[in-house]
């Protein structure tokens, strides 16, 4: 404080250091919603207007919802989800345990190598005759981890709502669920993880929203890469990580 000619008390105040922006998660509802509070919507005169029978999409209604457009919708925002986050990944440091919203270590508890059954080469040695039994060698295939593309992503979805008759609104709950994985847990959505987690946001989604659910059993049966041990301890790990919260308001 000081004190200029007139008696006046003057006080000077020193900016503290500014703080970095903590980064926040942004779900699909709000990172890909439109916002129109700043443009300007022009009126249009009922002739000018745009035709109920042109503007109708294939959504269904409500009593007869379309699955397949809700759950195509699903497929786009997860591949968005995917390509930002491996943007994110590359370039960083690969020993460092925090990558800003995500964290390593949930990255290697949801890959898809811990859940996924092992194939193997086999590879049979020529002996002489006269020696009986065989030699041979197995070794053991790694596949590059590759982002997917939207029609991936819903083929991968779209085999199980065929084969235990999921309901159009599964597809939506699954996503809030990923998605809620992703906010609490820091649970990153990348090209090795996305199929372990949204097979598992289908399963809790059809436990939890349908009358007759479906069982682990039925999804080991779709997909057979992944065994019935693994989808069951793939859902414990869900459900620990969201700290069991599945209600959805």
């Amino acid at each position: 404080n000081a004190k200029n000619g007139k008696g006046k008390r003057v006080s000077i105040k020193k900016d503290p250091a500014q703080k970095q922006p903590v980064e926040m998660f942004r779900p699909s509802c709000d990172a890909y919603t439109p916002r129109i509070e700043k443009k300007r919507i022009q009126y249009r005169k009922a002739e000018m207007r745009t035709p109920v029978q042109k503007m109708a999409t294939p959504m269904g209604t409500l009593s007869r919802p379309n699955f397949r457009d809700a759950l195509r919708r699903v497929a786009m925002i997860i591949h968005q989800h995917i390509v930002k986050i491996e943007q994110r990944f590359e370039g960083i440091d690969s020993e460092r345990k925090d990558q800003g919203l995500f964290t390593k270590s949930m990255r290697e508890t949801f890959s898809e190598e811990n859940y996924c059954t092992p194939t193997y080469k086999c590879t049979m040695v020529r002996i002489p005759m006269a020696r009986p039994g065989m030699v041979y060698g197995l070794r053991k295939i790694k596949t590059k981890p590759v982002i997917p593309s939207e029609e991936e992503i819903y083929e991968f979805a779209h085999q199980l709502f065929k084969a235990v008759q999921l309901s159009s609104e599964c597809s939506i709950v699954c996503l809030i669920y990923v998605e809620r994985l992703m906010e609490v847990a820091k649970v990153p959505l990348l090209a090795d993880t996305w199929r372990p987690i949204f097979m598992c946001g289908l399963l809790l989604a059809s436990k939890v929203w349908q009358d007759l659910s479906s069982w682990n059993i039925e999804f080991a049966s779709v997909y057979p890469q992944y065994s019935l041990d693994a989808i069951n301890r793939l859902e414990l790990n869900f459900l620990r990580n969201v700290k069991w919260d599945l209600y959805i308001s």
